[in-house]
């Protein structure tokens, strides 16, 4: 075999591998940043279909390791399951409700605070990563801390239904009045033809 297929074949491959590597990053991401301000940031289609009101959330963005990051704050609206369902109120934008594990804990008001122990009123400050819709919480107030991830639930959103009155009514009425057409219409038919002789 020649040196020349073997360099196409290559070439081929090494193209395939990077654009499948870039198609799976642009799917996967959850925001785009073009400056580093919350104007700058466009939202995946994912992101707001999840969350419609996430842009008017957006507090600040952050860079950390090399990673941008959407700042948000929220007070705890309501815990459910000892901490394993939290409906949070995003400061200026909606709610949403994140998922923790049973043994996470959050960094609230300066001590590091077990999900169970969470209480309605409770201020959270937490992320989303520009490659993962996630909510991630710093384990302190460092710039530097490692971040604790937190699914968000998505919400299924309820299909639209059109505003209709009961249907009590038979067809039985719309029968009779068809029937009522044709005989008039048979009637006023006979009576043109006789008129016609």
């Amino acid at each position: 075999m020649s040196i020349k297929p073997i360099t196409i074949l290559s070439a081929a491959c090494l193209i395939a591998c990077a654009s499948a590597a870039t198609a799976q990053t642009s799917v996967d991401r959850s925001f785009s940043a073009v400056s580093n301000n919350c104007d700058g940031i466009t939202w995946s289609d994912r992101a707001l279909a999840t969350y419609p009101t996430i842009a008017s959330a957006c507090q600040s963005v952050e860079e950390r390791n090399g990673k941008k990051y959407v700042k948000f704050q929220g007070t705890v609206k309501r815990t459910e399951n000892r901490g394993q369902k939290l409906v949070v109120n995003f400061k200026d934008g909606g709610e949403v409700t994140l998922t923790p594990p049973a043994e996470t804990s959050l960094y609230v008001n300066g001590k590091k605070t077990p999900v169970a122990d969470l209480a309605r009123g409770d201020e959270l400050n937490f992320y989303i990563a520009e490659d993962r819709l996630a909510a991630q919480f710093p384990e302190t107030e460092t710039q530097s801390a490692r971040l604790v991830i937190v699914p968000i639930v998505v919400r299924e959103q309820a299909p639209e239904r059109m505003a209709s009155l009961p249907s009590t009514a038979s067809p039985l009425p719309l029968l009779a009045l068809c029937g009522t057409l044709s005989l008039g219409m048979g009637g006023l038919l006979t009576l043109i033809r006789r008129r016609r002789r």
